[in-house]
């Protein structure tokens, strides 16, 4: 078994060129060291060194051996950080994926007070529908994933987050508009009605219409609220999406009812994968939440 130190050994004469050089950096006498490469070489069974008067040149074996020499040194430098940083985690990247709707409101707040309290802490932030977190999240790319429901229960350990209603976002003067002063509407108004929905939604809303004994008139399903926005502003149809989601949007021409009788309500959670390591910065992300399960306006731990 090689032994780590020789490594390190192997690589200060590697580096210097000269034995006597890597001797005087690693603070030890030259014939030990030069024992200690004798020994590796005998370990090893290859020549790892071509050895002149005054300067040692690496073989073809050599310079494989200090390629992943260096590896295994960078590896274990990067395990003992992320050792210590379970324990710290003041410092790092949080690698967080979040849907649009969650990216640009909850999470904006979250990470506000996360910086308070870790301010050197940098992000990689990735945003997209559910199933594109999901996909990052497998890939190792981001430590945490904040979506949509449904999700995988076997695969990810998750947080959940409040539930939200869906509203009906829509232009006053559009054609199917519903003329009312009242910030809700009946579900069973918008059956005639152009519908512009996230297909995460449109199992939800087809039963609760089956419910009613009725059909919605769904125009258009899509994987992103944004363009379902864009459309509705335009005056295409009516889009039903989570309320949160009506702010991303800067129109001044649409206006949002929050849907009733039956109300239909979505949830979210954070979630990350199943016995995979996290580090610290995503535990203390996961500290802003008081309990695992967060009921109503309580999402932050303390509040």
């Amino acid at each position: 078994m090689v032994d780590i130190r020789d490594i390190k050994y192997f690589l200060a004469i590697a580096e210097e060129g000269n034995i006597t050089a890597a001797a005087k950096r690693l603070h030890i006498a030259q014939p030990p060291l030069s024992r200690h490469m004798k020994e590796l070489e005998d370990q090893l069974g290859v020549q790892l060194f071509e050895r002149g008067k005054r300067k040692v040149k690496l073989t073809e074996a050599g310079i494989f051996l200090r390629t992943r020499a260096e590896q295994i040194i960078d590896l274990l430098n990067a395990t003992t950080t992320e050792l210590k940083d379970f324990y710290i985690g003041d410092r790092g990247t949080l690698a967080i994926g979040a849907v649009t709707s969650v990216a640009g409101t909850l999470l904006p707040q979250l990470i506000k007070i996360f910086r308070e309290r870790y301010p050197h802490v940098v992000f990689r932030l990735r945003e997209g529908e559910s199933r594109r977190i999901t996909e990052l999240l497998d890939s190792g790319i981001i430590d945490l994933g904040m979506v949509k429901l449904p999700f995988d229960t076997d695969l990810y350990d998750s947080i959940s987050l409040p539930n939200e209603p869906l509203v009906a976002v829509f232009r006053p003067e559009h054609p199917h508009a519903i003329c009312s002063d009242s910030d809700s509407i009946n579900l069973r108004e918008l059956v005639d009605k152009q519908l512009l929905i996230h297909r995460k939604f449109e199992a939800m809303i087809t039963k609760s219409y089956e419910q009613l004994g009725l059909t919605p008139s769904i125009l258009c399903e899509s994987d992103d609220v944004m363009p379902l926005l864009a459309w509705a502003d335009a005056g295409i149809g009516m889009a039903i999406v989570p309320k949160s989601a009506f702010s991303l949007i800067h129109s001044t021409r649409l206006i949002a009812k929050e849907i009733v009788n039956p109300s239909l309500v979505t949830g979210g959670a954070v979630i990350w994968v199943r016995n995979r390591y996290l580090p610290a910065t995503a535990h203390h992300f996961l500290g802003l939440f008081g309990n695992r399960n967060i009921e109503g306006k309580r999402v932050l731990a303390g509040q």
